[in-house]
């Protein structure tokens, strides 16, 4: 099963993430970031490793709601969409990544 984009980030950083601080655009907002954690899972990331208490993980998935999101500028969302691949990348070809978290060492 998929983590839900709510375990991971808050609905208020996510917003704040945007730039927000209205609830207009929650339902938006979450869908970006759970599309994040599909994309993530899809290219290989075991969804065992995607936790609230990973900050690359949580970079990697504001990376995509800001390249995602409506902004008018495109070089917010040129860049942010170079920083999602970039961590995606490098994510899936790691073992650290790639492989499923077993040990609860590990989640500390």
């Amino acid at each position: 099963m998929n983590p839900d984009i709510i375990s991971i980030i808050s609905i208020v950083n996510l917003r704040k993430s945007v730039g927000l601080t209205i609830e207009e655009f929650d339902d938006e907002l979450r869908e970006l970031g759970n599309s994040a954690i599909k994309k993530l899972i899809l290219s290989g990331i075991h969804s065992s490793r995607i936790k609230g208490n990973d900050d690359y993980i949580k970079q990697t998935i504001v990376a995509y709601i800001r390249a995602n999101y409506r902004y008018t500028e495109p070089n917010i969302a040129n860049e942010n969409k170079i920083i999602f691949e970039e961590n995606k990348n490098f994510m899936s070809s790691t073992t650290e990544y790639t492989t499923e978290q077993v040990s609860q060492e590990e989640e500390e």
